[in-house]
């Protein structure tokens, strides 16, 4: 099982990463919604983006819910790893 160390190393971990998509992400919408792409591929791009965007917030989310899940406390009668 897991210690509250790896699993608050796992949490900032998936924090930087979801921070980091979120900023990657705003940037490429902001190109495509400032003219970079015009027209009817720029505006599928922009759809596209946005959905890859809620995709990966929805993962994170989930990935941080499990590791509330996994409280070293809540397994006492584990085996050591």
């Amino acid at each position: 099982m897991a210690t509250q160390e790896e699993i608050d190393a796992a949490r900032r971990q998936i924090e930087r990463l979801r921070d980091q998509h979120a900023n990657d992400v705003i940037a490429l919408v902001r190109l495509v919604d400032d003219g970079a792409l015009k027209g009817e591929a720029g505006d599928r791009l922009a759809a596209d983006l946005r959905a890859w965007d809620q995709g990966f917030k929805d993962m994170f989310t989930r990935a941080l819910s499990l590791l509330d899940s996994l409280r070293p406390s809540d397994h006492r009668g584990a085996a050591p790893r």
